[in-house]
């Protein structure tokens, strides 16, 4: 028996790199194709079971290292628990990831696409640090840091900067207490790392504000469902009647699709934005000019509405202006705090005639 373990210990070790991969890739792929919304039950529960397989998993691997728990059993269970938390951990990322792309521009999504590309590429070194405790606890506050972001405002139906103050408070007092819990069963292991995880978790801490209040984390749990830009909208009984001009294949892949307008037409933005069951938020559609002369993009006016969350396909509005300039312009879907949640783009170009158009019902 004693020999059969010991094979299964040198098989682990041997293809650990290919079992690390496929425990994070794993992980994605549960969550690419499971995770939708970010206040549906099934959702939470599937990123709250990941939490408990990583709190399981340090638990059972520290006591193990700390010779509190021998036997045969824990000779058996030892090589798979760093991959067993590297899963979780990859379930839990690439779920964030989902959620987070979801939520913003990759403009504002870089760093936690960032942090996954990150795991994937590195998870031959990652594979020896779950071994780890400092590593451990930070990887599990950066981690339940994230989950309270986007689940605090879903339970107390708000969003906003002091939301996100008491998610910061919430995840530091779930980590203290996962800790204190921790100290009574490998007491020695905490004293000798007590100073070096305080510091750790104070790091990540302050990094994730900074992230938040130079708005690069996207504004989650809202989500950009559709957007476009349009020579009208009419608002009906079977929804938003809309006028979009015929664009070519090739303007279609353009980064600035061509609008051809009459000089003094308007221009209209619609976007659809979802956010979760009983919050309601004030979203701007920020209209900005790229003044060719100065080499920057210029602020023009920042429109608002309020939307109200609860529908799939996310609350519809649009703005609209007239007198536009020729040339490249964008309009970003953001919060009142200039987080983005989408953005669309479009050159404006004066024509004498009325292009092709099409019209649809959004």
């Amino acid at each position: 028996m004693h020999e059969r373990i010991y094979k299964i210990r040198d098989w682990v070790k041997q293809h650990e790199r290919h079992l690390s991969s496929l425990a994070l890739l794993s992980g994605f792929i549960v969550d690419a194709l499971t995770l939708k919304r970010v206040d549906t039950l099934y959702e939470n529960l599937v990123l709250i079971g990941y939490f408990v397989l990583i709190a399981c998993g340090i638990v059972l691997l520290n006591l193990i290292e700390a010779r509190r728990v021998t036997g045969l059993w824990a000779l058996r269970i030892s090589p798979w628990l760093p991959l067993l938390i590297q899963f979780a951990f990859g379930g839990l990322f690439s779920g964030f990831t989902v959620f987070y792309f979801k939520s913003g521009s990759i403009v504002s999504s870089w760093p936690f696409l960032l942090i996954l590309v990150s795991l994937l590429v590195g998870n031959e070194m990652l594979k020896r640090q779950y071994a780890r405790l400092v590593f451990q606890i930070t990887f599990f506050f950066v981690a339940l840091f994230f989950f309270t972001i986007f689940f605090i405002p879903v339970l107390i139906n708000h969003m906003g900067a002091w939301a996100f103050i008491l998610s910061g408070i919430v995840a530091l007092g779930l980590i203290s207490t996962f800790v204190y819990f921790l100290s009574h069963l490998v007491e020695e292991r905490i004293r000798q790392n007590r100073k070096f995880i305080c510091m750790a978790v104070a790091s990540a801490y302050l990094f994730i504000n900074v992230l938040y209040f130079t708005n690069l984390i996207p504004p989650i749990p809202l989500s950009l469902k559709d957007s476009g830009v349009y020579h009208s909208i009419t608002r009906t009984e079977e929804g938003y009647v809309v006028k979009e001009e015929v664009q070519s294949g090739w303007g279609r892949l353009q980064l600035f699709e061509n609008i051809h307008i009459k000089e003094g037409d308007p221009l209209y933005v619609y976007s659809a934005v979802f956010a979760p069951n009983n919050i309601r938020i004030a979203v701007v559609h920020h209209w900005r000019y790229f003044d060719s002369t100065m080499g920057k993009w210029i602020s023009v006016s920042k429109i608002p509405y309020t939307i109200v969350g609860g529908t799939d396909r996310g609350h519809r509005g649009y703005t609209m202006k007239s007198n536009l300039a020729v040339g490249e312009w964008t309009v970003n879907i953001e919060t009142e705090r200039g987080q983005i949640i989408g953005r669309v783009t479009f050159e404006v170009v004066h024509d004498t005639t009325v292009p092709d158009l099409i019209e649809k019902v959004l």
